[in-house]
């Protein structure tokens, strides 16, 4: 199912669908199918320049972080245990010091704020290790968040590959723990996706999130010109929106386990 996930998602990205469209493109017009190939390129141009301007890029992610909002540390309650999803972190760098932070970072950094306001006396890093890697995510994030100086109670779960696993793994040590209600912490675009999934292990979920990528203010560049920061942040979204299809698909959110194979 992770496969059929990523691929699925591979195909709906605004750079992957305008070759998809290219290439049938070529196809059609090499069987003499000409304005079935005119309209088919029109259309990838279309949708590559859509996603790429602010108009695309906040139609398709605004709608996934506006349900969660930036809240102010002292704002959120005590909770037993903040929960950090893996997401921050690409692998090892490239000299094998710790791991690489990436445009989610932020989830460490708020969950270090969190931690740090005493919002829960324990912390549950999620994340395990990627194709061909020997360290998790959970590893490389404990260890970024050693480095700033984050001490006490921590805990890892380095056996899941999604947030599906994300939840049920973290689920199991939680409830060893006798913990039901946690703070929960990523990316805003991502929680809609990952909240349900936790409470369908029957926690009591307070989302937490951080990294909201939505801009309050368009800025110097004009919403119609595409820049590559905006369509990064369309392929986020459609990224998004197809793992919430297919769980929602599945029945994943009402499932309260899944096997471990």
């Amino acid at each position: 199912m992770l496969l059929v996930s990523k691929l699925l998602a591979l195909f709906v990205y605004p750079l992957s669908f305008f070759f998809i469209l290219v290439i049938v493109s070529i196809v059609l017009r090499r069987r003499l199918a000409s304005r079935s190939a005119n309209a088919l390129r029109l259309l990838a141009v279309a949708w590559l320049y859509f996603c790429a301007t602010e108009w695309g890029a906040s139609l398709l992610l605004a709608p996934l972080e506006r349900g969660y909002p930036a809240v102010e540390t002292d704002a959120l309650p005590v909770a037993e245990a903040i929960v950090v999803l893996g997401g921050a972190m690409t692998n090892k760098s490239r000299f094998g010091l710790g791991g690489d932070l990436n445009a989610s970072a932020d989830r460490l950094w708020h969950s270090a704020a969190l931690f740090s306001a005493g919002k829960a006396p324990i912390m549950v890093l999620s994340g395990g290790a990627g194709l061909g890697q020997s360290t998790t995510e959970a590893e490389l994030m404990l260890g970024a968040l050693r480095a700033i100086g984050i001490d006490g109670a921590i805990e890892l779960e380095t056996q899941s590959q999604t947030t599906r696993e994300n939840a049920y793994f973290t689920g199991k040590l939680l409830n060893a723990h006798g913990i039901t209600h946690i703070l929960l912490v990523t990316s805003a675009a991502h929680m809609r996706r990952a909240m349900p999934l936790f409470q369908a292990q029957g926690l009591l979920v307070t989302p937490a999130a951080t990294d909201h990528q939505t801009p309050l203010h368009v800025g110097a560049i004009p919403g119609w010109l595409p820049t590559t920061e905006r369509l990064a942040r369309s392929t986020r979204a459609l990224h998004e929106w197809v793992g919430y299809w297919i769980y929602e698909r599945l029945g994943h959110f009402e499932m309260a386990a899944i096997t471990e194979d």
